[in-house]
Parts: C-alpha cells; structure tokens; sequence
C-alpha cells in the first residue's frame, strides 16, 4: 500500500460514478500542473503493488490526470483492467457503496470481471456476506486488476469505512487499490503499515521542486529569473494550487518581481481560492481558531488554548491535520503548528476585522507565552506588534545581549527601530543595539550611541548597565586600535562577576580578545576559559565556540602547534555538536588546523581557500579582514592569475588586528611584494608595520630582506643581529626561525661558512620541538645547500634536519615558491624506500596502506622533484642530500 500526499490544483469536473477503462478518452485532462512524470513514476516504483493511497493537498486537483498519466505508464495497469469508481456524498450509503464497486468492476472492460461480477451477491442482500463473496469472486479472475477510488474522503459512515477496511486488509490476490482523496479517510491502516504493506509519500516529497515550478510556468509563457523564482517557492513552498495561482497573476505587464512580492494570502486570487476551496466548509469556531492563531509564526497547543480561551484546540489542530488541511507539524519536545505562507498571510488580513485592541490583546499574550517558554526573540517581536514600551524594555534588558550573541542582532535591530521613541530613548536600548551594531559590523553608529550614553551618564546606577557599557567600549576599541585604556576600565568595574551567563561571557570574551591584541596570552586564555564556562552554562554556543577557536588560535600565535591543533580539534568537534557548522567562527577553528599545517607542511583535511572564502563572509569586520588578509597573503585567492593585492586587501592592511598573527604574515605580504617586483610597496610595508606592531623584531627582520636583496649585506646583518641576541624580540616565533635562517643566507653570501652553520643549527633547535618547517621552504635553495653539505654534523637534530632539507622546493624559487610544494614526511618516508627497487606492491604491503596510496605519494615525490621517473627521483633525492 502507497499513501502518495499530491499537491495538485484546482478541482476537475465531475467525473460519472463509473469510468469505463478507456480512460484517456473519456478524462478530460488540463494543462499539465502536475510533478515531473519520472519523479512520480519513481515514487510508484517504490510501493507495493495491492493497495496505493493517493491524498492530494487541500482542494487539489490534477489527481485525476495524474492517476491517469500513471496508469498509461504502468505496464500492470496497461496489461490488466482498471475500475474506476468516484465516490460520491451518496456511497455513504453501505448498499450505494456495495452497488458502485460491483459496476466499477463490471464496466472495467473484461469480460472475466463481468463474469466473476455475476457470481457476486446482490448489494442489498445480508452485510456479513458480501465482503467475503466479492474477494472470492475476484479471486478467480487471473489477469490484473486496478480498482481506483477516487474522492475517497468524502467517505464517512462506519459501516462503509469498515466494508472498504476489509477489504484493504484481506485483497484478493490481483487486485491493486487505489484510494484517491483530499486526505486519507479513517481507515485504521496502522496494522498495514507495521506489515510494510503501506508506502507513505508525503505533501513535502512530492511538492514541485524549483525545476519543475519553472517549467510548469513557462508553459504559460513565464519565465522567471533565479531570485524571482526562489522568492516564490518560499512563498508557496511548492504548493501545486499556490504556483498555479501565481502563474495566472504572472501573465500580466507588470514586472515579475513586482507581482511576487504582492503573491500572499491577501492577493485576491489567493484569497478567493482559499475561501471558496478549503475555508468556505470549516465551522465558524474553526475559522476563528485559525485567525487567532495567526498572530504567531508557530504555535503548539498551549499558546492556541491561551489564545482562544478554547480548551477543545488540539481536537480542532487534530482534526485540520486529518483533513490535510493547510497547516505542518513542528516536532520537537512540544509539538508546534505552522500554518503555510499563503494561509498564514489569508488569515493575518482577516484578524484586522477583530478590532485594534484585540489584535493588541492577542500579541501581548503571545509575546507572555514566548516569555514564558524561552524564546525571547519571538516575545520581543510580538511585543513590538503589541505596542508595549515597557515590555519590550524589559526583554532587551534581560535578554537583549544573549539574543545579539545566539546571532539575532539583525532581528534585534529591526524591532528596536519599530518600537515607539520612548523604548529607542532608554538606556538599555542603547547598550542592547550598540551590542547588535558591533556583532552586525556597523562600528561607527555603535560608536556614536556609545558616546551619547557616555556623555549622558545614564545608567550609571545599575551596576550590570555599566559593566555592560564597558565590555562595548572595550569591544569598539578592537577596532580602533586604543585597547590599552578601555580594558583597564572594564577591569575595574568587575569582569565575570555579574551574575547574568550572557552578560558575563561577553564582558569575559571581549577582555580575552583584548588581551590578545596586547600580547598578553595568559591573561587572555583565563579569561577566554571563563567566557566558555559562562557561554556554556547560558547556553550561548557561538560565544563559547569563538572563545575556543580564539584560544587555538592563542595557542598558534605562541608557537604551541600541537596544543594549538587539540584545541582547534576541541572547538571543531564542539561546532559540529552544537550545529554550528555553518558559521565563519567553525571556518576560523578550521583555520587554525590550516596554518598549523602550513607552518608544519602537512596537509589540511579542509580546502583552504574554503576556509577562507567562508570566513570572509563574517559580519565581524575583524574575522572577515582576518580571512582577506590571510588568504591574500598565503597564496589562496580563488581569482585567477591575481597577485597583486586589491584595494579592499591594502585597506585590511590599515585596521588593526592581532599582533601576533599580523606579524606572522608580514614577511609572507613583502615576499609577495618583491616576487610582484614592487620594491616600494615592499619599503613602505616596512614602515606600516612599524606603525601598527610599534619596534619589535619583525621590523627589522623585513628591513634586512630589503637591504639584502639590494646587495647591502652588512646593514642587513645588522638588522638580523639585533634580532638575534634578543634586543628586538619577535611577536612570532616562527620570525625569530625566519631571522636564523636570514642570517645564515647573509653568512653564506659574505662566505662565512661557520657562522652560516651555527645560525642554522640555532634554528633547527628552534623549529624541532614544534617540527616548524616553513621557515626552511621559505628560505630557499641557499640554507638547503647549508644543511646537504653539513649533513651528519647536525647530532640528534639530523632528522629534522633531512626534514627541513627536503621541504626546500627543488627549483631553486625558494623564496617564491609556495610551502605546499615540500615534501611532506610520508612522501620523505616513500623516498627513502626508491633505492630498494621494491614494487609499489611490496611497498604499501610494509606500510599497510594500499597500492593507490603508495602511488599516490610517488606523484607527487615526481611532481615536487621534477622528474619523470623513479631513477631520475633516486637521483635528485641524493643531490639534495636526502638519500
């Protein structure tokens, strides 16, 4: 058995009782509004062959052409007899019933059936009988049969349901049947379906897709552009009747876009079919039950009780739901409601005629149960809707801050600017939207609110106001660059300690990154472990996911890469637990996990310009010029041929950021310069970084790379030895690898072969601990010639030393050419194995990976070594001293 829910339009003619089996000629078929005929087809495939239910949506249609199309494409069908019987108001009537399915059969033109017909018991003879006799008359017929009912919920007398039941649950053995309806008649098939013998197909599987509504509404002479199209489908959520609908309003001269945005429930084509085809049957409480609870988006059986006053609400969403009415169940822990766009846009016009203050009546109570049930968002907005000052100050001030943090700042926004100027006016507005104006990325109008209240001095009395204020202030200073003097504010009125799980993981989150910005990563990580703890026990999962992301990406700045990587594994797999997954916050968790493997040389399990194209979608100006500026600076733009950087990258350049990430890319931004060949930009570089990081080590670090490319070796050992011996301490340690490995590059030039030496050794006890290896694929061919003629002189070092050597790419581009071209330590590991001549076979049997894996890796040992043959490989690998 199938029960196929179809979503069809408006209703066809009256068809006779009985239809005799030369359907096509005798139906008469409209337009064709129906799903795709192979989309169908598959869905019929899947059911079993005795029994198929068919419900179509609230005043459908089209389902006689489509059991039409579908019985002149099923090959059962076609080799057998259809019955075609539509019931009508009468068939209530248990002798009618008896009568109409023993004509059906009789003219399904064979004459098998006639025959077997003949055998059957009069309809008006004893009930017990006939059902028993009519099966085993069918029984004896051979070919196959398809009995059809169509309009099958108009049956409602007990003793027809239970004849027909019955017989659905003991079939003759060749028949298939087909029950048709508005919604499935009270059948009790629940026994059928725990035997498998009912296949249910519901409205949503079988709405039209995109492709389809397209193609159904060009056949009309419309087509739409993507946005207009998918504008619609949100409107009609692929209701059949909806689409059709809005295809006749289309065929007009005004532009499509236009039309759509007027295609709701009040459009008066709309509202007439509504009524005239699924409204105009209800109960007059029915009715006023559905414009009551219009007044939400959704609603469960509570909030309707409280709404009506009625104490019969889940009987009447009971019975809506039994007549497939217009309206979708919401799972969860307590069953909501929801009524479809169109229904819901009908109804929302008609409550208008309730009168103002019941309208107002009605949100008020809606905006208490959404109080009430935790869900701060919806109360605000009904309390908007409602008018009602002090209720929607009191929802911004107790949850205003947690909404912004949850991700609904924009929504936050929106209410406020609808609200009356009494609630735009008060404190705690304020504060409220300058939290959704930094979180949305608007600095400068949370700025200018901020200094009006700091101006005012209102709220200077409550203690959490005030804290609250300074957390924003310190959050605008990230921008700003001042970050100094408004921490130590936030500080003295007390961090973490107010009490409020939302107000406290903010104050504590923002002080954390604040830290950060000034170096000081241990007092950040205290106080990004309190914002988790806080974030966590107020159930603000995004906060607490930022927190952890920014605590790997502590971890990473200080050189800690395999504390870094377990804490960015830590923030990932919390993301992917909490369904965050699709947030620029889980893309800058990924990325710490890239740059560790960039800076180690391993590869990523994620696509890095992924990573970065998701993070740059951030409304968070810092995040997003974090992925720019990252993704520039590493190669990964996905525009190809564009090394140059654009304006936005230069003015990312401009804003502040984190010291010590910024510092890490500085010498990858000035090698792009010099590779670009804009030496000026490369001097100017110089000196904006001195600007933003004040005289730390990377300054000089990029001075000595210019003065070396320009031939000016003792000024550039000069900068590297101040470097060095520490009186220019790095913010990055992978800077202080660059400078060893810098000076050993000048040593080799100014032929000084032990001091070459020792830098380099400096620099290998350095990177080991952390097996740091950019710094040597970055540094080009001349420390690789460095560590091949030292080879065996490096103590225990030597295998980091093979390491290093063999991530320098071989084509001597050194400096230009990009990490990822090193070997990685698999493929290092592979090398070492070519000398034996060993088969890839025999190979990936000692490593217990498979042959794909083993080949896999000698392309890529081919690719980075530029050969073409495993002897030529064998042959490089010794010139570079890694064999």
């Amino acid at each position: 058995m199938t029960t196929l829910p179809l979503s069809s339009l408006s209703t066809p003619s009256r068809q006779p009782s009985v239809t005799p089996p030369e359907l096509r000629s005798r139906i008469p078929l409209r337009p064709r509004t129906t799903i795709s005929r192979p989309r169908l087809l598959t869905m019929l495939d899947d059911a079993d062959p005795s029994v198929v239910t068919l419900v179509t949506a609230p005043a459908g249609s089209g389902k006689t052409t489509l059991l039409v199309d579908w019985i002149g494409a099923d090959e059962r069908a076609r080799a057998g007899s259809v019955a075609w019987l539509t019931v009508e108001e009468s068939d209530n009537d248990v002798a009618h019933l008896r009568s109409s399915v023993v004509s059906a059969f009789e003219h399904a033109g064979s004459h098998e059936l006639s025959e077997a017909m003949a055998r059957v018991p009069s309809p008006a003879g004893p009930p017990g009988s006939f059902g028993a006799l009519l099966v085993e008359a069918l029984d004896t017929v051979d070919g196959p049969v398809t009995l059809i009912l169509d309009d099958a919920h108009l049956l409602h007398d007990d003793d027809a349901l239970s004849l027909l039941g019955n017989f659905l649950r003991w079939p003759p053995r060749t028949v298939r049947t087909v029950l048709a309806g508005r919604f499935e008649p009270p059948l009790a098939l629940q026994k059928l379906r725990l035997d498998g013998r009912v296949h249910d197909i519901s409205p949503a599987a079988i709405a039209f897709t995109a492709d389809e509504a397209a193609a159904m509404l060009a056949r009309t002479g419309t087509v739409l552009a993507e946005d207009d199209l998918s504008k619609l489908m949100v409107r009609t959520e692929g209701w059949a009747a909806g689409l059709r609908l809005a295809g006749m309003t289309l065929t007009g001269a005004r532009p499509p876009s236009e039309v759509i945005d007027a295609f709701t429930g009040t459009q008066h084509t709309v509202a007439d079919y509504l009524v005239g085809e699924v409204l105009s049957n209800l109960p007059p409480h029915v009715r006023t039950f559905l414009i009551e609870t219009s007044v939400p988006d959704w609603f469960t059986a509570d909030l309707a009780e409280k709404l009506t006053g009625d104490r019969r609400c889940q009987d009447i969403i009971d019975g809506l739901l039994a007549q497939n009415f217009l309206v979708d169940r919401i799972p969860g822990p307590e069953t909501g409601y929801r009524y479809h766009p169109l229904m819901r846009g009908y109804l929302r016009a008609e409550i208008a005629r309730l009168g103002a203050e019941q309208i107002r009546n009605l949100e008020r109570v809606t905006s208490s149960w959404f109080t009430d049930t935790r869900h701060p968002l919806f109360a605000l907005q009904h309390s908007v809707h409602a008018a009602d000052c002090t209720r929607i100050v009191d929802i911004l001030s107790e949850s205003g801050l947690g909404m912004v943090l949850r991700g609904d700042g924009p929504q936050v926004l929106d209410a406020v600017e609808q609200s009356p100027a009494d609630v735009r006016r008060d404190v705690r507005t304020g504060l409220v939207s300058a939290a959704a104006l930094l979180a949305t990325g608007r600095i400068a109008p949370a700025v200018s609110i901020l200094s009006a209240l700091r101006r005012s001095g209102d709220g200077l009395g409550d203690p959490r106001a005030e804290v609250l204020r300074r957390a924003l202030d310190l959050h605008a200073s990230l921008y700003t660059g001042t970050v100094a003097t408004p921490l130590d504010r936030a500080l003295r009125v007390g961090i973490g300690q107010s009490g409020s799980p939302d107000l406290d993981a903010y104050a504590s989150m923002v002080a954390g990154l604040a830290e950060l910005h000034l170096g000081r990563r241990a007092a950040a990580d205290v106080h990004l472990s309190d914002a988790v703890a806080h974030a966590q026990a107020g159930h603000l999962h995004l906060t607490a996911l930022t927190c952890l992301a920014t605590i790997a990406g502590s971890h990473f700045l200080a050189s800690q890469l395999t504390d870094a990587h377990t804490a960015a594994h830590d923030a990932l797999h919390y993301s992917r637990t909490h369904g965050l997954t699709g947030s620029p916050v889980h893309a800058v968790a990924q990325s710490v996990e890239l740059l560790v493997g960039i800076v180690r040389l391993t590869p990523a399990d994620a696509a890095p310009d992924d990573v970065w194209r998701a993070i740059c979608t951030s409304p968070d100006l810092a995040i997003a010029s974090y992925g720019r500026r990252a993704r520039w600076a590493l190669g990964a733009s996905d525009e190809p041929g564009r090394s140059a950087p654009s304006e936005r990258d230069r003015a990312d350049l401009e804003r502040p950021a984190l010291p010590g990430f910024e510092a890490l890319l500085a010498p990858m931004i000035q090698r792009r310069y010099l590779a670009q060949g804009e030496l000026h930009r490369a001097a100017e570089f110089v000196d904006l970084t001195a600007r933003r990081l004040g005289p730390v080590g990377e300054v000089h670090l990029l001075a000595a790379e210019l003065h070396r490319r320009a031939g000016r070796l003792d000024a550039a050992d000069a900068e590297l030895t101040r470097v060095i011996d520490g009186t220019k301490r790095c913010l990055n340690p992978v800077n202080s690898i660059r400078a060893l490995l810098a000076a050993a590059a000048v040593a080799v030039e100014r032929k000084n072969p032990t001091r070459a030496f020792d830098s380099t050794v400096a620099a290998l006890t350095a990177a080991q601990p952390e097996s740091i290896l950019l710094p040597f694929a970055e540094a080009g061919t001349t420390v690789r010639d460095v560590l091949t003629h030292n080879h065996g002189r490096f103590g225990l070092l030597e295998p980091f030393a093979d390491l290093a050597r063999a991530s320098v790419p071989h084509s001597g581009a050194g400096v230009d050419r990009s990490p990822n071209a090193a070997l990685t330590r698999r493929e290092l590991e592979l090398l070492r194995e070519l000398p034996s001549w060993r088969t890839a076979e025999q190979i990936a049997a000692d490593h217990f990976v498979s042959v794909n894996t083993i080949k896999t890796h000698l392309r890529g040992i081919y690719r980075k070594l530029e050969v073409r043959s495993r002897r030529d490989a064998i042959a490089a690998a010794h010139e570079l001293g890694l064999l």
